[in-house]
């Protein structure tokens, strides 16, 4: 994850926790459609740890990783949260959380992933969950204001995502998706809307990754056109770390 969004959390944190958590959560009302129950859930970017509270009143087995430190001590204070949120980011967090998952909610994170560390994080993301797990993703469809480096007024980057390419790049790792919705911003911010992309991991067999990363690169109508081609190539052979 991009170092300096995490500067901006962790020195915007009380701000933030405050509005988080008087807002309603995006992803929440697709819980119940994405995770079948009892399910065992790691957030990813957990911040307030909002979704995270709510998937434990569902009854979910539920953990989080969140990068910045300030904003994970303010969740941890909540009781219910104790001992549920670790230190982690994308990528890499498969080298720091050695067991697989149910399911993955990976909300309002993967923007904030510079493109050339997106394939990498989506292989972690793969390594994380068991095969016939669950992925939820959602990031910006829309976000005006940012400037030609794609970061926003107070530095925090926001890397253009197209939700067609993020579904090819995943669908290229072994993930078939199973569900897709367009919101409106939780908080009202005019201009910004919210892809959801609802995943299960079929198989554990990677496509090429040399044209994964080729067609992270192009534009959206290319993106599109490739997600009709079926490229029946053999896969890499990463496998998950094992549990601690």
């Amino acid at each position: 994850m991009d170092s300096r969004t995490i500067q901006y959390y962790d020195e915007h944190c009380d701000e933030l926790f405050a509005l988080y958590e008087k807002s309603r959560s995006g992803p929440a009302k697709y819980f119940k459609t994405a995770f079948p129950p009892d399910s065992e859930i790691l957030d990813i970017g957990a911040g307030s740890g909002r979704d995270l509270g709510l998937l434990i009143r569902e009854n979910y087995e539920a953990y989080g990783v969140e990068p910045s430190h300030r904003l994970r001590a303010l969740a941890l204070q909540t009781p219910e949260l104790a001992g549920r949120i670790w230190d982690g980011a994308l990528p890499g967090l498969a080298t720091q959380i050695r067991r697989q998952f149910d399911g993955i909610l990976c909300s309002a994170v993967f923007q904030h992933i510079p493109r050339e560390q997106q394939l990498d994080a989506a292989l972690n993301i793969r390594n994380l969950l068991k095969t016939n797990g669950r992925l939820l993703l959602s990031f910006p469809k829309d976000r005006p204001g940012l400037d030609a480096s794609g970061r926003d007024e107070g530095g925090r980057l926001f890397t253009p995502l197209v939700p067609e390419e993020i579904e090819l790049l995943f669908e290229r790792l072994g993930f078939q998706r199973i569900g897709s919705w367009v919101d409106a911003d939780s908080l009202g911010r005019p201009g910004i809307s919210w892809a959801a992309l609802l995943f299960v991991l079929r198989s554990d067999q990677a496509r090429p990754i040399d044209r994964i990363e080729g067609v992270l690169n192009r534009n959206r109508k290319v993106a599109t056109l490739f997600l009709v081609t079926d490229w029946r190539l053999p896969g890499d052979n990463t496998e998950p770390a094992g549990i601690p």
